[in-house]
């Protein structure tokens, strides 16, 4: 067994837990026990210190090779849960109704977000939503064409996800207000297409800064992240200026005010790469930078993610300290791509030959591998669907307690949420596939007895462009 020190990506979080006396106040390193691995990557040291409270228990993470936590740590466990459903927030709260002339935009406005989608104490408060574009003109027609193509939602702008930050009670239990950055994962056919521009980009094409010209990620998630349409008032800024410039407040505000902070960034499938994409972009851009003493940690929670750079991406990423932990179904394939035959698995001379060719990617951070057989809960067989699908990936979290032991519900979290958007869970459980309905399919009875959509209400409560303009001023990016 090898002993090594880690700075768990979630550790900020554990704050709130007293587990021993009280009274311990000074800071330690994580000490960390494991299965030996074949990598090199982790029998280093990461010397990295958290300062923890409460806390002096041995974690056990995994190996970059197995995967596995053995056994788990049940704090672990019901951050990953939390930081999961705020990802699958973001498929709950996305117009994809053909039907609704705001198809693309957010269902419910960010005062009421978690409460809208039942997530009452969640402890966080949306502060910005983001939006994404595309201009391209490589895209065919039928890929961005709508019902009602002269409504008020332009068809080819979606909302992508969030900005949220810890109330102050929330943050009084975690030591540190948390800044969260919820992308949302692969919906509309204008993205899939999105996803199938799988060649390797210099990130410097796209003015995001960067030391090293060679640092590359895929075009497609390039794409998503900066492109912007200044004809509508939502994508005015790019996706990733929309970003960058509420991060900028964010961080001055409660950095002006003293307090400690995290930056937490979730998403699943293609909201888990550019979850790393912009981890990455934040912490090049010094963003994180309290002063030049202190650095705010920032920590991934990637679901289901894809492989996203190269390798001297994942090297940049890992220089600047961003603590990466990928969760995913085994039998998923999602994972698998891009770089299916060259990758991290491929030998060091391979390595260093392909990596100046369009094609070679590498996964980044420590990974935790499930396997969905283990549940009996859950079909033999699925489709490739079912095994990316974000709720059955929660649900094996809450049962896993490592490597060869027992699959059992350890927060009881209730199994009819996997049937939620999929026909996964056995019959005999009785829940029907695909229950997650909108009543009346969001129709509703006006005063003239007509059955109508609704006008939305509320979304541009967060739209502030003329400050997203002056803090992109600061940075030298307007």
């Amino acid at each position: 067994m090898a002993t090594f020190n880690i700075n768990l990506p979630f550790s900020h979080h554990l704050q709130n837990q007293s587990l021993i006396n009280t009274k311990i106040k000074n800071s330690f390193r994580w000490r960390v026990t494991c299965a030996p691995s074949r990598t090199s990557t982790v029998s280093k040291q990461i010397e990295n210190t958290i300062p923890i409270r409460h806390n002096l228990r041995k974690i056990k993470v995994p190996d970059s090779r197995s995967g596995m936590l053995d056994p788990i740590d049940p704090l672990l466990r019901s951050e990953l849960i939390r930081y999961g459903e705020m990802a699958q927030s973001c498929y709950e709260a996305f117009d994809n109704d053909p039907y609704s002339k705001y198809c693309g935009s957010c269902k419910v406005p960010p005062k009421t977000f978690f409460q809208d989608l039942g997530m009452d104490s969640s402890g966080y408060e949306i502060t910005s939503y983001i939006y994404s574009s595309n201009t391209s003109n490589l895209i065919p027609k039928f890929f961005i064409k709508s019902i009602k193509s002269d409504g008020p939602w332009n068809p080819m702008v979606n909302w992508m996800g969030y900005v949220a930050v810890s109330n102050d009670e929330t943050t009084a239990r975690l030591g540190r207000r948390d800044i969260v950055i919820a992308w949302r994962g692969t919906v509309t056919k204008l993205e899939w297409m999105e996803d199938l521009i799988n060649f390797l980009k210099p990130v410097s094409a796209q003015n995001l800064a960067s030391k090293d010209p060679n640092i590359k990620v895929m075009a497609g998630f390039l794409h998503i992240y900066t492109d912007k349409d200044q004809r509508c008032l939502y994508s005015k800024f790019s996706a990733r200026e929309q970003l960058l410039a509420e991060v900028t407040r964010l961080t001055r505000k409660y950095g002006q005010k003293g307090e400690k902070m995290s930056i937490t960034i979730t998403g699943h499938s293609l909201g888990s790469a550019l979850a790393i994409l912009s981890a990455y972009d934040i912490a090049e851009s010094d963003l994180n930078k309290v002063d030049k003493m202190q650095k705010t940690p920032i920590s991934v929670m990637s679901f289901s993610g894809p492989r996203v750079g190269n390798i001297r991406f994942k090297k940049r990423v890992e220089e600047l300290g961003i603590k990466v932990l990928r969760v995913f179904n085994i039998h998923d394939q999602v994972p698998n791509v891009p770089g299916v035959l060259l990758n991290e698995h491929t030998s060091a001379l391979v390595q260093r030959i392909a990596d100046w060719t369009t094609f070679f990617y590498s996964h980044i951070g420590e990974e935790l591998g499930l396997d969905h057989t283990r549940s009996s809960f859950v079909k033999e067989k699925l489709d490739l669907a079912s095994m990316h699908n974000l709720e059955l990936l929660l649900h094996l979290l809450d049962g896993y307690h490592g490597k060869g032991k027992e699959f059992g519900l350890a927060s009881g979290r209730d199994i009819a949420l996997v049937n939620k958007d999929g026909d996964i869970l056995k019959h005999e459980y009785l829940i029907p596939p695909n229950w997650l309905q909108v009543e009346n399919k969001g129709l509703r009875k006006n005063p003239n007895g007509e059955w109508k959509l609704p006008e939305q209400k509320g979304i541009e409560d967060h739209l502030q462009p003329q400050q997203v303009e002056l803090h992109l001023r600061k940075l030298g990016l307007a």
